[in-house]
């Protein structure tokens, strides 16, 4: 068993510095559960920006306030052959974390939601919401377009009536009185665009105009046009000359929240996974400025720098079999805040072939999509297998089967029968034990009746 910390592996940035990413790209069976993305979500509605954030989502089912629940993973219709994350999953996610409602109806003639309200607009018999990735109109519904990380999604009120959606460019900080350009262009296609509002000014033809603050402070600029999308915010740092930028009035820390999965097994077939990020900050925060990562395997003291002030937000790391992993990631803003740093742990389970002993009963199948590429399979009643450890928990990960059978799981006095049939998915948590005291364990899996299929088993260490 190797005894390394997990290598992280870089990938090159998109165009979107605020949620740039470093990850390993990998070849994910048919099956497999794709990682989640940081994407830029905002919602346009008819008067106001409802929401716009960095937002962390995965292919999932999801629930519209009186809608259908279904699930929406870019698979619908057939339009990818793969899973992954969506459109409508990240308003979906946006509203829990925004804590906006939005609503809309399947509709099983074209595999896909027609959204109907996002926050307090809803749509009428001649305004309907719209989406957009990059600025870029969708060909296809929210549950039917894949995106990465690294991408704006946008949803728009009325959309279909608007000819441009808006970019906003301009500077970071600035002084008083003293005056800053602002441009704002067509986000799709970068064409400057004149006639748009920035702080009660109106660009020219060349798209700019020029702003003056008398005051300083963080300045909140959006532009808009009555024929366009209302465009994405710029933060200005607005200062006196001779202090630093950004040190006027900002005096929160920001926050971070993080996205692990419990289990390597969650995301993928192999012992790599993902880890994601958002930073938070108040509305009259200066924006965050970079991250700071570090990991270390459960149970060490010493941590390990993975990158410092970067604009990352998600990274991949490839751990050992049987090792649990800590990663921590504190946020740093334009004035110089610092968050507290937020940890999660995952755990990369042992393979099948790592972990129990299996008897004689137990037929080692090939199968794609199962943690290591292949399962152990229950052929008679009484198979036996066992596996010593120790840890504060351990997990049973497997496959259930539409008509598969009974389990009797053992552990520190405890024994359980679990049924493992239902619809089949790869890498399914199938039984978790409660709490377990200090020492050494032995988990015993004994097939009662019927088909059963196992992948691997996780420690949870203490």
């Amino acid at each position: 068993m190797k005894s390394s910390i997990p290598s992280p592996r870089p990938r090159p940035r998109s165009g979107v510095a605020a949620c740039a990413v470093a990850a390993v790209a990998l070849a994910i069976p048919a099956g497999a559960i794709a990682a989640p993305a940081s994407v830029n979500l905002r919602i346009e509605g008819s008067n106001s920006t409802v929401f716009e954030a960095p937002v962390t989502t995965d292919g999932h089912v999801v629930q519209p306030a009186t809608g259908d629940k279904r699930l929406c993973d870019g698979t619908n219709g057939g339009a990818n052959p793969e899973p992954g994350p969506t459109p409508t999953t990240a308003l979906d996610d946006g509203a829990r974390t925004g804590g906006f409602p939005w609503d809309g109806r399947y509709f099983d003639s074209f595999n896909d939601y027609l959204v109907s309200q996002i926050g307090p607009d809803r749509s009428t018999s001649s305004q309907f919401f719209g989406q957009y990735v990059n600025s870029v109109p969708s060909e296809v519904g929210g549950c039917q377009q894949i995106v990465k990380t690294g991408d704006e999604v946008l949803w728009a009120f009325d959309a279909f009536s608007k000819e441009h959606v808006l970019r906003l460019e301009g500077p970071a900080a600035g002084r008083t009185n003293a005056p800053l350009t602002v441009k704002v262009t067509d986000g799709g296609d970068g064409t400057p665009l004149a006639g748009a509002t920035v702080g009660q000014k109106q660009t020219g033809a060349d798209g700019t105009t020029q702003l003056t603050f008398p005051r300083p402070g963080i300045y909140d600029l959006k532009a808009e046009r009555s024929d366009s999308v209302r465009s994405n915010l710029v933060k200005v740092c607005v200062d006196d000359p001779g202090v630093e930028s950004c040190t006027s009035t900002d005096r929160s820390a920001p926050a971070v929240k993080i996205h692990a999965p419990r289990y390597a097994s969650d995301q993928s077939t192999t012992r790599t996974f993902t880890v994601s990020w958002e930073g938070l900050e108040e509305a009259a925060g200066s924006g965050i400025t970079g991250y700071s990562v570090d990991v270390r395997r459960v149970g060490e003291t010493a941590w390990r720098s993975v990158t410092r002030g970067d604009l990352l937000t998600e990274r991949a790391f490839r751990g050992s079999s049987g090792v649990s992993y800590e990663v921590r990631v504190l946020a740093v803003d334009r004035a110089g805040n610092r968050s507290a740093g937020v940890t999660a742990t995952t755990t990369v389970p042992l393979v099948n072939r790592d972990g129990p002993l299996f008897s004689d009963g137990w037929e080692r199948l090939e199968r794609r999509g199962a943690w290591g590429g292949s399962v152990r399979r229950s052929t008679e009643p009484g198979a036996l297998a066992r596996f010593r450890f120790s840890g504060q928990s351990v997990a049973l990960i497997g496959r259930r089967l539409r008509k598969g059978g009974k389990l009797r799981v053992s552990v520190a006095g405890r024994t359980e029968l679990i049924d493992v049939s239902g619809e089949p998915r790869p890498r399914e948590v199938l039984w978790t034990s409660a709490a377990l005291p200090p020492g050494t364990h032995t988990l015993e899996l004994k097939a009662a009746r019927g088909p059963a299929e196992v992948d691997a088993v996780a420690v949870v260490p203490r």
